[in-house]
């Protein structure tokens, strides 16, 4: 298993593994995908509670360092963006809401924009761009609480 600087992580959950974190661009913090005690992934509601959109994926996790943006117009806001599989290879572009999304370009190229899909969905990144840490990672990691994420 892959350990970040635990100082990076100290405030919140404790969580670890490159897989499982996201980087707030705004604060530089680090989130886990995990719920804990709470409704939502610990990165969403930060978002959601800190007014922040841009998050860069761990360097260390299946995808590299990679600042989610939009490949059409660079738009950042990870809740406006989403992806397209492409029709017949294993690839995805991921594409804001709008405009971008809806172009019909699109259907020229490879890709189908009825099959755009939000990046966050019930409120945690998908699992395949952003793991959900274990049970057992989550009943060891810190407990935290709706009051203590707005603390920070």
């Amino acid at each position: 298993m892959f350990y970040l600087n635990p100082y990076v992580l100290k405030i919140y959950c404790g969580i670890h593994d490159p897989a499982a974190v996201v980087m707030c661009n705004q604060t530089k913090k680090w989130f886990c995908n995990g719920r804990g005690n709470t409704s939502g992934s610990h990165i969403v509601n930060h978002l959601v509670r800190a007014r922040c959109k841009e998050v860069t994926l761990h360097k260390d996790g299946p995808l590299g360092e990679t600042q989610l943006e939009c490949y059409n117009c660079g738009c950042r806001n990870a809740f406006l963006l989403g992806f397209i599989p492409a029709k017949a290879d294993s690839v995805v572009v991921l594409l804001c809401r709008q405009p971008c999304a809806s172009q019909s370009a699109l259907k020229d190229m490879n890709w189908d924009p009825t099959q755009w899909q939000p990046l966050i969905q019930d409120r945690c990144f998908l699992t395949w761009l952003v793991k959900i840490p274990s049970e057992q990672e989550q009943l060891r990691a810190r407990q935290i609480t709706a009051q203590m994420i707005n603390r920070l």
